[in-house]
């Protein structure tokens, strides 16, 4: 049907796939500088003009900010060279830090780590919704000529011979057996001479570009999942300023997965839990572990007498500089998440996003003036990058994801090490595997560990996936197929069950995934998808073992609502 369908097409010089930090840092320098290469040119006649060029980012979520979630707690380094007067402009800044702590959380309380690591100093970030942020940089992209176009999800990358052209918009209005309804609307081919991927974490056209151009870095990428909640708590506890990361003991022996808790206006505090997708038991579970940890004696005073607010969830790029893809390729830019920006020694992806797009402009700067925007041109993104800062920052924490990987002992060793030698450490470069590789099927764990430990949810504190859900705002039609595509399901009934368990059941942290009772297989369950609980967070695409699970974008529009997140 796609194919044999009559499709609207428009023509725009320069497109933008996700309406998120990199992607409008590049809109709004792009539009500055050439601006500026303007003013310059008429003043002293030192080269041609530009003619201002049509820009149009597409945005899948309802609303602009609507699937922005981080943590978040921002360096302001890029923000202030995009932005110099940027506070003076109304930045929606929650709070400065002031205070910035790293504690051992235990199961009788909590220890202040007396000297912080220098990766958890963050006095002088800024403490943001980055669902807030996205909105304000959207107005001033727009104030400078940019289109956006919010509810439309890009399906599909058009090329043609080995050249990216554009995109094709998703259909519209198809029902769950993949017939047209009568509002169906099919997606719109939309050229352009050069397209800029900034989808954020496993972004899926970014994931179909790497795949198809051989754009993979040089180890693969790993990922975090990290679960948030926003919290509205008694003014007494709350401490503006405050930001704190830390980690649980015993825990810490068997896995670097840690917590962070940042104080926002009107008695607001922003909690989360960050489980690192490289664990070997099929039973874990993120949400799971974001629940257990409110239960320490000082989260559950903290949280006493609170109100949740929101929840959500995202996936993390952690593998940094060496698995980051190479960022261009004919007609193409990776940006921001999609290119690995994120640094996750440093906890800080959103300042290097930033940081990316306005880098990319810079090289679409050269296209423009040359009308060249062959692979020729773009690279001189790469290089641009490979001479700033971000790739300094990146340099120096290039093997902390595989020195976490080989676990807590490697790790205390090899750290301090790394730290002294410039982020070298006792091997450069280290060579990491996919997360998923290390999960253990069930009789390959130790008796004890082959069964879920219980966990009981009070209701007040703790919450089920489903309840949780709820406070994501998240919708989907009921009546769409599933965007969440599982490419053999008689796998999760016959195999995955034996081997694994069925660890999509766990690892995905909105209860998307359910193993019900299959009546043509007595005695046996069959996979059942709740696509319409989904948060967008690509978990699934990454954890699952046997990566037969493809998120794709469902209808434009749908999906979490993140406001204030």
């Amino acid at each position: 049907m796609a194919e044999a369908v009559e499709r609207e097409s428009m023509e725009v010089d320069i497109l933008l796939i996700g309406a998120g930090p990199a992607s409008l840092a590049a809109c709004i320098h792009l539009m500055n500088r050439i601006e500026a290469h303007n003013e310059r040119v008429a003043r002293d006649g030192s080269g041609p003009q530009i003619e201002p060029p049509t820009v149009l980012v597409l945005e899948k979520s309802a609303n602009i900010g609507d699937h922005l979630l981080s943590g978040a707690v921002m360096n302001p380094k890029a923000i202030r060279e995009l932005c110099p007067d940027f506070e003076q402009q109304g930045f929606p800044t929650e709070y400065v830090c002031d205070y910035a702590g790293f504690w051992l959380f235990h199961p009788r309380g909590k220890i202040n780590v007396p000297v912080v690591p220098p990766n958890f100093r963050k006095k002088g970030y800024h403490v943001v919704s980055i669902n807030k942020v996205g909105k304000w940089m959207a107005e001033r992209a727009e104030a400078l000529g940019v289109e956006i176009y919010p509810g439309f999800a890009g399906a599909e990358l058009l090329v043609q011979g080995d050249r990216v052209v554009g995109v094709r918009t998703g259909d519209m209005g198809i029902d769950k057996e993949g017939k047209p309804k009568p509002t169906y609307q099919p997606g719109m081919d939309i050229h352009a001479k050069v397209t800029l991927l900034g989808e954020g974490s496993r972004g899926s056209l970014a994931k179909q570009a790497i795949e198809r151009f051989g754009l993979e870095g040089r180890n693969p990428q790993v990922f975090e999942t990290g679960i948030k909640e926003i919290w509205r708590v008694k003014p007494e506890k709350h401490r503006p300023g405050r930001v704190v990361h830390g980690m649980c003991f015993p825990e810490i022996l068997r896995g670097f997965h840690g917590m962070w808790l940042y104080d926002m206006q009107d008695n607001l505090i922003s909690y989360g839990f960050v489980t690192v997708l490289d664990y070997e038991n099929p039973h874990t579970d993120p949400h799971v572990a974001a629940q257990k940890f409110k239960t320490n004696p000082w989260m559950r005073d903290l949280l006493d007498g609170a109100e949740l607010i929101r929840y959500g969830a995202k996936t993390i790029p952690t593998g940094g500089l060496y698995s980051q893809p190479k960022l261009y390729h004919d007609g193409l830019l990776l940006i921001g998440d999609a290119a690995s920006m994120c640094n996750a020694q440093n906890l800080a992806g959103i300042h290097l996003a930033m940081k990316s797009g306005m880098l990319a402009a810079e090289t679409l700067v050269d296209a423009l003036l040359q009308q060249d925007f062959s692979a020729k041109t773009l690279g001189g993104y790469a290089e641009r990058y490979r001479q700033s800062w971000a790739y300094d920052e990146h340099w120096q924490a290039r093997n902390f994801a595989a020195s976490t990987e080989r676990g807590i002992v490697f790790f205390a060793l090899n750290e301090p090490i790394r730290m002294l030698t410039g982020g070298r450490g006792l091997i450069d470069e280290m060579k990491i595997e996919p997360g998923h590789a290390h999960m253990k099927k069930l009789s390959e764990l130790p008796p004890g560990e082959r069964e879920a430990e219980p966990f009981e949810y009070d209701g007040k504190l703790t919450f089920t996936k489903e309840h949780a859900v709820g406070f994501s705002g998240t919708a989907h039609e009921p009546d769409e197929p599933p965007h969440l595509v599982v490419a053999d399901t008689d796998l999760c009934r016959d195999v995955c069950a034996e081997e694994y368990g069925n660890p999509c059941e766990n690892f995905c942290p909105a209860a998307v995934y359910e193993m019900v009772p299959d009546p043509d297989h007595p005695g046996r369950k069959k996979l059942f998808i709740h696509h319409e609980n989904c948060v967008h967070c690509k978990t699934c695409d990454i954890a699952d073992p046997y990566q037969v699970i493809t998120w794709t974008p469902p209808q434009g529009g749908e999906g979490p609502d993140y406001t204030g997140m």
